[in-house]
């Protein structure tokens, strides 16, 4: 009788954890390959290896969900506070409905790759030497402080396309003379970018290195939420506690070889 009793208690107890819980959706850019995207209907790269490795370091009381959004649509609910968390921005002042940052995810280098014509004439420093061309970058992109100074004097054009391949199809087709973003994803992307018969010949040149930034969560001022303090110091405990062990050296590897 005693022990029948107490199981109840423990179930119970359980079932008003689990119910209890805070339930958290963590957005994530859902076209940044190798870093986080969308395959095969399943959400995956580096980062989301990485937050799935710190979510189960989380102690009990919060209910987490990884789910991909296009990285526009993202920023603009943690602007209006419909939304709650987005990784991975880079932290910019000029984005003032971010309240606060997890710790960095990893440091990501922003590089300019250009195509064989675009590179005919002499160009080794930017932006000097790169008066007039026009420059991809992803839509929601934010601009370093080198190439947004380039483009606010009018040195270089901008144009905006959704995610990697997007801009790697325009930048193969001539459309725009340069592509902006990390190094890492641009590399990853033209690797499956070459096995599409249309643009196996496809050359891209390393242009010029524009900055180095460091990757966050992001989180909003105008989302309310009584857990909101709470929430962001333990997935920063739990952040880095993985960072302690070689999880991030083992997602890197697995997608970037």
């Amino acid at each position: 009788m005693k022990k029948t009793l107490l199981c109840c208690i423990i179930a119970s107890t359980f079932t008003t954890l689990v119910h209890g819980a805070e339930k958290v959706i963590i957005y994530g850019d859902d076209d940044y390959a190798p870093y986080s995207y969308v395959e095969n209907g399943q959400f995956k790269g580096i980062y989301v290896d990485v937050l799935k490795n710190a979510i189960q370091k989380l102690p009990a009381g919060y209910q987490v969900e990884l789910r991909p959004i296009p990285w526009k649509r993202g920023l603009d609910l943690l602007e209006s506070g419909a939304g709650f968390a987005l990784f991975p921005p880079y932290m910019k002042k000029e984005r003032t409905y971010i309240q606060s940052y997890s710790v960095p995810l990893l440091r990501e280098e922003v590089a300019l790759f250009c195509h064989e014509d675009a590179m005919k004439s002499v160009r080794k420093k930017f932006p000097e030497d790169f008066s007039g061309i026009t420059i991809g970058i992803n839509a929601g992109f934010a601009l370093t402080d080198t190439l947004g100074a380039a483009a606010k004097s009018g040195k270089v054009n901008l144009s905006e396309a959704k995610g990697n391949e997007s801009n790697l199809k325009k930048l193969a087709s001539k459309r725009v003379d340069c592509y902006a973003n990390d190094k890492g994803s641009i590399l990853y992307s033209a690797k499956k970018l070459r096995a599409d018969p249309q643009f196996g010949n496809f050359k891209l040149i390393e242009a010029a290195m524009l900055s180095g930034e460091s990757a966050h969560i992001g989180y909003s001022v105008n989302f309310k939420a009584a857990y909101k303090t709470d929430f962001i110091e333990k997935m920063n405990a739990a952040l880095n506690e993985v960072k302690k062990g070689d999880a991030i050296n083992t997602a890197v590897e697995a997608y970037i070889k």
